[in-house]
């Protein structure tokens, strides 16, 4: 059975190129910064969300927590100066969720791993970070430790509803991006035609790959991002529009 998350639908839709190098050939890449950092945090608030006991969630413990997690994982980082950028970063995301959110809450579940058939041949991954029960259904909470885009993508948020109301029986009243950086959150109350859209989309998507022999480039600051700038046939576009565009 063909395995599908977001993440590679969006790798897919975002360019086809870094598609074919991460999941065609499974061309490993080295560890890079920012999931490193991103992964003491997911673990961080993991780890403090499972403490029993509310009166010991405290804002000091939730950076301990970051930095004790630190501890186990420094790969990525050019230098020392390097990693001490962005372990100030993670800790002021720590101290910033802090600030802003309830650490006394009790979510219905944490890193919730889930697999859901589609199809025959199709199944839907997820990992959830978190789901809180709310009002009418559950509340679905994906942490992101990256900046808010321009453009916000709902889809994640629509197929990880998806994915929960198929695996636990229950609605979801509401969705949402964390925001880390400054604590802000985007939500989205799922409705049934914006699911059978995300659902028709992700089976198109699916079908596309099957059918994709070309793998072409795609050029933007989704570039940025990507571990395979070195042996990508249009590198020399990218430093280009990079300087140009100013990503």
């Amino acid at each position: 059975m063909f395995k599908l998350s977001s993440f590679r639908i969006r790798v897919f839709r975002e360019c086809r190129r870094r598609y074919k190098y991460q999941y065609v050939e499974r061309i490993p890449t080295r560890p890079n910064p920012y999931n490193t950092m991103g992964a003491h945090v997911h673990a961080a608030l993991k780890t403090f969300f499972s403490i029993e006991a509310p009166e010991e969630r405290t804002a000091d413990r939730l950076v301990d927590l970051l930095l004790e997690s630190w501890q186990h994982n420094r790969a990525g980082f050019s230098d020392l100066a390097d990693e001490e950028r962005w372990r100030q970063r993670a800790l002021a995301q720590m101290r910033t969720f802090a600030q802003t959110h309830d650490l006394a809450a009790r979510p219905l579940l944490l890193e919730g791993y889930f697999e859901v058939p589609i199809n025959e041949r199709l199944a839907l991954l997820g990992r959830i970070d978190r789901a809180d029960e709310d009002d009418g259904g559950l509340h679905i909470i994906d942490y992101k430790t990256g900046r808010r885009p321009q453009d916000v993508d709902a889809d994640q948020l629509h197929l990880y509803t998806i994915i929960l109301e198929r695996s636990l029986g229950r609605p979801v009243a509401r969705a949402s991006y964390l925001y880390l950086d400054d604590g802000s959150a985007w939500t989205v109350t799922p409705q049934r035609p914006q699911l059978d859209e995300s659902l028709a989309m992700t089976v198109a998507t699916y079908e596309e790959m099957l059918a994709e022999r070309a793998y072409p480039t795609d050029v933007g600051r989704h570039c940025s991002f990507c571990d395979y700038q070195a042996i990508c046939p249009a590198r020399e576009e990218i430093v280009g529009r990079r300087l140009v565009e100013g990503w």
